[in-house]
């Protein structure tokens, strides 16, 4: 009995302090509506032991969308929407995936717009959210609470001031993308 009332106590607590790291992130994140930006990216390729190395630019108006276009090695635009995943190489449209025929696409879209735009409370969907603030700068370690997710996304750590900053994405064979962003402006 009294095993079971100390762990009921401790689970409280660990909530307790998962909703202050929560309220800390909010207080010090800001979300414009319109944000824009270079970036650097490195994709770590494990089985190859080998690196590539991306740049690019990016915008965003919240809610609506995510232009990403990586510029080195290889000319290529990724317009992200809630419900549209659009692909183009050298201007032209390649691909697109859309919500209606295809699931996946909601999800990673709530979870790329919660990431870049520092929507919390969309990441605590798909994650368990653990965060470090420190003197206006934040880290948070995103775990995926849904076994989908975790099949191809093992970890995220975000770090930022008022701004994200940087995001590692961790695989679980054991690849991992590192993105830092730079130039910020808020439009």
């Amino acid at each position: 009995m009294k095993k079971t009332f100390l762990s009921i106590i401790l689970f409280t607590l660990s909530l307790s302090v998962f909703a202050n790291d929560l309220d800390k992130l909010k207080a010090v994140t800001t979300t414009p509506e319109k944000l824009t930006g270079i970036f650097a990216q490195t994709k770590f390729l494990a089985q190859l032991d080998t690196s590539i190395k991306s740049t690019g630019a990016f915008n965003y108006i919240r809610d609506t969308k995510i232009v990403w276009h990586t510029l080195t090695p290889i000319d290529s635009t990724l317009e992200l929407t809630p419900k549209t995943i659009l692909n183009y190489q050298d201007g032209v449209q390649v691909n697109k995936l859309d919500s209606n025929t295809n699931s996946i696409v909601a999800v990673f879209s709530d979870i790329f717009f919660g990431v870049m735009t520092a929507q919390w409370q969309v990441l605590e969907e798909y994650f368990s959210v653990s965060a470090e603030v420190s003197e206006g700068h934040w880290k948070a370690t995103l775990i995926p609470i849904d076994k989908n997710i975790g099949g191809f996304i093992s970890k995220v750590i975000l770090e930022g001031d008022k701004y994200l900053k940087q995001v590692t994405l961790y695989e679980p064979e054991g690849n991992l993308t590192h993105i830092e962003f730079d130039q910020l402006q808020q439009k």
